[in-house]
């Protein structure tokens, strides 16, 4: 892949974690996060159950941070760079950042998400402070909403969509600005 070596490192370090940009070595690793049905559990349609959907995931990921300057890192432990998941933020066809995060069981209750998504959303105010920044989740995960929350994003949207959910629970969108009226209907329609 040419284009990883034309593009900057983007290495970020925070107080625990190292943030480094996907590279088709960090497949397994992400396969390892995204195969595990625990990782799921708010969203178990979303599983990766064979190693080319996180293969895709990994292209498409490269080929984000190769068009737009930034997106989604390797999670990593700063002290001994254990592989934790996956977190950052992805430019949309909405033209708005999206943030998000995947993580490990291990990793979980430890804050890290809150980690991420500071970080997500200084490197997008630095990389593209024109596009708004956003985070869709479900109701039934408050400790992912919380996280952006914690980051900056405020609750713009929340409902139901034609997609299938588990009775009781609805969709959310966040934002850190108003969003247009175009913007608003592709995340309500992709949330």
């Amino acid at each position: 892949m040419v284009h990883q070596l034309l593009m900057p490192s983007q290495e970020i370090r925070t107080d625990r974690l190292l943030l480094t940009p996907l590279t088709p070595a960090d497949i397994d690793d992400v396969h390892g996060v995204y195969s595990d049905a625990r990782t799921w559990t708010h969203l178990p349609a979303g599983r990766h159950a064979v190693r080319a959907s996180t293969v895709d995931l990994v292209q498409r990921k490269i080929g984000g941070r190769a068009r737009h300057g930034l997106g989604s890192w390797a999670v990593r432990d700063a002290t001994d760079h254990a592989f934790l998941g996956v977190g950052g933020v992805d430019m949309t066809a909405a033209g708005v950042w999206n943030l998000g995060y995947r993580l490990a069981p291990s990793a979980w209750g430890k804050g890290y998400a809150t980690e991420i998504a500071r970080a997500a959303v200084g490197a997008a105010h630095d990389v593209g402070p024109g596009a708004p920044i956003t985070g869709r989740v479900l109701t039934s995960n408050p400790a992912s909403a919380a996280a952006l929350a914690r980051a900056g994003l405020s609750l713009v949207w929340q409902g139901s969509t034609s997609a299938a959910l588990p009775d009781g629970v609805e969709r959310q969108v966040w934002a850190d600005r108003a969003l247009s009226r175009a913007q608003r209907a592709w995340l309500v329609a992709n949330a």
